[in-house]
């Protein structure tokens, strides 16, 4: 400044010049600042507003640091947008206090609209709501509306806030404020599932159950590990020791309904956990809770979000260690439903993603293998039930031993169809991994001598694509690609070791078996039945699927050798509305024989809609 003074006093025209251009450039800051608190103000009332909404339409999360997390990353967002906005604003806006309330206002639409639109999509229209549809342009239109006459209401209360006196700096002080009380009050409620309270099984004796869910397992990934040393894999120790059962059909083809279905017995229409939103009901019967009443002590030691404490799996377990990824952006379980950690993390994938890493994903089978150890070395009550959830088949799939290099779905939806056979290769090197370590957790059990007189089950949530069906990944088909799974169970002194059973068999069967085997009787409410049972399933009964995601509404129905589809038209995917394959004779499910056999599609959509209105009712 004592520079442009100088100048002024020798060079006057050269001074005014300057002094003009330091006057512009002062204007521009305090429009520059005005601008970043009036978006940055929006966005945190967005993300304070998104908060809420998942909580209130959630239920108690786990933990509530979404809601710093909303009002930090929406208000930095807001800000760059208020911050463009005052630089187009030097040209038509005379003061600043026009600019905090100008950008306010249009950072709101945007904003709000997104957050709006994506929950909207998810919570309404499950997915389902084409947009350029009637009903898809008129919900667009009523979205844009309101973020527009919102927007208002946020343009004139903040061009008020800025006109009164210290309007500016309070309402600086309370944006400041509200992330660091929220922040405050998220870090002191959070609890931790890891630390709850041990206490004994009241009942005095009985046998302990194992189940081992390993997740996105394909039954013919497990056939080729079934056949290994036995003193190298866990999967063929299991087949081994135990029954196998060689048709197995899950009843959805994405974690949250698959497990769901797994500890409650019921299919996913009954249970309700089908869509991205949907938490566990809390009037439905775990197997957890089944236990717990027989006096059996209950852990769980997970690591896939989908049944984390936020969506309430952890329902009937005295303990539930929930081994959470180090996710993106400082997020914990509750931000990652926040609609802009998707959008952050897509982006991140796809421009940062060359190289990834398991524990930003989930935590691998030596961590989770880690913590069993730890639990089993604590001398757990007896009789327990102990669930044990692995990730490592899921995406992304990880060159082993671990580099760095991966492929995942988020970064890569949709791989070329000659990367099938690498992609598939790696999600065998991730399977050898996982048995590696499935070996030494059965080492465990068998030290702490608890393997032999144990039920140990192990079986997977549902299988995975690699473009078999010109796609890839899970959840939005029904083939057995997706929903042909593993089984295997050993009871306690299994009478029948490396027994193979060929029948057809559901995943809704899993539970009530495993209360059998352990001489306990099965809740009413169960869907399924006994596998070692003697009584048979009605020859009306076969296998039944349904799947609701991502705007992909299907059901699958197999009886003896037929197989039938059936996909909502218009489906994302590409599927026919019917698709009929005669499994003996077209096992990959190559040939649509709809058209070529009437007869038998109108009796197998007899039967599937029989057996529909059996689960309803």
């Amino acid at each position: 400044m004592n520079l442009l003074r100088l100048m002024a006093e020798l060079y006057p025209q050269s001074g005014r010049r300057a002094s003009t251009i330091d006057s512009a450039m002062n204007r521009l800051l305090r429009f520059l600042a005005a601008g970043a608190l009036g978006g940055a103000s929006a966005g945190a009332l967005v993300g304070i507003a998104e908060a809420m909404l998942i909580v209130t339409a959630s239920g108690s999360p786990e933990e509530y640091w979404l809601f710093p997390f909303g009002i930090f990353y929406y208000g930095i967002l807001g800000a760059g947008i208020g911050m463009g906005l005052a630089v187009l604003a030097t040209a038509f806006v005379e003061g600043a206090a026009g600019v905090l309330g100008l950008a306010a206002g249009v950072a709101f639409v945007p904003l709000l609209f997104a957050v709006g639109r994506y929950h909207v999509v998810q919570r309404i229209f499950h997915e389902e709501l084409m947009t350029l549809s009637a009903t898809g342009i008129a919900v667009h239109a009523g979205l844009l509306v309101a973020a527009i006459g919102l927007s208002a209401i946020m343009f004139f209360t903040l061009r008020w806030i800025a006109g009164q006196q210290r309007g500016v700096a309070m309402l600086a002080a309370t944006l400041l404020a509200g992330l660091g009380v929220s922040a405050a009050v998220a870090t002191a409620t959070s609890t931790s599932s890891e630390a709850l309270p041990m206490r004994s099984a009241s009942r005095q004796q009985g046998t302990n159950v194992v189940m081992i869910i390993t997740d996105t397992l394909r039954a013919d990934a497990f056939a080729q590990r079934m056949h290994q040393d036995v003193e190298q894999s866990g999967m063929a120790r299991l087949a081994a020791d135990g029954v196998v059962f060689e048709r197995v059909y899950s009843q959805s083809s994405w974690t949250r309904p698959s497990i769901a279905t797994i500890l409650t017995s019921l299919y996913p229409s009954q249970h309700g956990a089908t869509h991205k939103m949907d938490p566990l009901p809390d009037d439905v019967t775990t197997i957890a809770e089944a236990l717990r009443e027989e006096g059996y002590w209950t852990a769980g030691i997970v690591t896939n979000i989908n049944i984390a404490p936020i969506f309430n799996f952890q329902q009937g377990f005295g303990e539930y260690s929930y081994l959470e990824p180090d996710f993106y952006f400082g997020a914990t379980d509750s931000a990652t439903r926040l609609a802009i950690y998707k959008g952050l993390r897509v982006a991140r994938e796809r421009l940062f993603g060359r190289y990834m890493y398991f524990n930003n994903y989930y935590q691998d089978a030596k961590i989770v293998g880690d913590a069993v150890r730890s639990w089993l070395a604590t001398n757990p009550p007896q009789p327990f039930f102990l669930l044990i959830h692995y990730m490592d088949p899921h995406d992304p799939y990880f060159e082993m031993p671990y580099n760095g290099r991966g492929v995942a779905r988020v970064s890569r939806p949709n791989p070329a169809a000659e990367e099938a056979g690498p992609l598939h290769e790696l999600y065998r090197q991730d399977v050898a991994y996982l048995d590696e370590h499935l070996a030494d957790l059965l080492g465990q059990l068998r030290s702490h001598r608890l393997y032999d007189n144990s039920v140990v089950a192990l079986l997977a949530d549902h299988g995975e694509e690699f473009y078999e069906h010109d796609g890839w990944w899970h959840g939005t088909t029904l083939y057995e690609e997706q929903v042909r799974v593993p089984l295997v169970i050993k009871r306690a002194g299994e009478g029948r070791p490396g027994t193979v059973e060929t029948t057809p068999v559901r995943t809704v069967d899993v539970a009530p078996t495993l209360m059998a085997a352990a001489g306990l009787p099965v809740p009413r409410e169960f869907a399924g039945r006994d596998l070692f049972s003697s009584k048979t399933l009605p020859s009306d009964v076969g296998m039944f699927a349904e799947e609701d995601l991502e705007g992909n509404v299907l059901s699958s129905f197999i009886q003896g050798e037929w197989k039938i589809i059936t996909s909502n038209p218009g489906n994302p995917r590409g599927l026919e509305p019917i698709e009929l394959y005669r499994l003996t004779e077209d096992p990959a499910e190559s040939k649509n024989l709809a058209a070529e056999r009437p007869a038998d599609v109108t009796r197998l959509l007899a039967l599937m809609e029989q057996q529909r209105r059996a689960i309803s009712d």
